[in-house]
């Protein structure tokens, strides 16, 4: 009973801190969306084709070609645009069957930053090590990420 009043104290202050941290947009408030498209076809660092398709602040990278580490069509990252601004979910660089079986722990965090002649983007991706019997996962350096879009290229069927 003694430390009832420091108790209420310490909630009133999280319930604030809470409220405070949680200021999120009103839905009637317009929301930042690229001003120009990413749709059509990049080449990343390393040569391989992907595709971008971007659906308002939402975008997708898939596979153009099949290779060792993926199919045509695979997804190779999902994302939010935010200004120039591209964070989300990357796909690392596993092998299908290291994908079939311990596919929550090959995703990593990317952030990648578009150039102002919209021709560019540059950033890293989280990077891990995966057991391939455990499918337990320890985080490692990220890695850089660039993507330089293809002017011309045939879209994806």
């Amino acid at each position: 009973m003694i430390y009832l009043p420091s108790a209420y104290a310490f909630l009133a202050l999280t319930m604030v801190i809470g409220v405070a941290a949680d200021a999120r947009p009103h839905s009637d408030e317009p929301q930042m969306i690229a001003e120009s498209d990413l749709t059509g076809t990049w080449q990343q660092g390393d040569g391989a084709i992907v595709h971008f398709t971007q659906d308002g602040s939402s975008l997708t990278s898939r596979y153009s070609e099949r290779s060792a580490g993926n199919y045509e069509n695979d997804i190779d990252f999902t994302a939010t645009i935010h200004g120039n601004l591209v964070y989300g979910a990357h796909r690392g660089p596993f092998s299908r069957a290291m994908q079939k079986k311990c596919a929550v722990q090959i995703w990593v965090g990317m952030g990648l930053t578009l150039s102002d002649d919209g021709t560019r983007l540059e950033g890293f991706r989280g990077d891990r090590t995966v057991d391939p019997r455990t499918c337990s996962a320890v985080n490692s350096d990220p890695v850089s990420l660039v993507y330089t879009r293809i002017e011309g290229a045939k879209p994806l069927r």
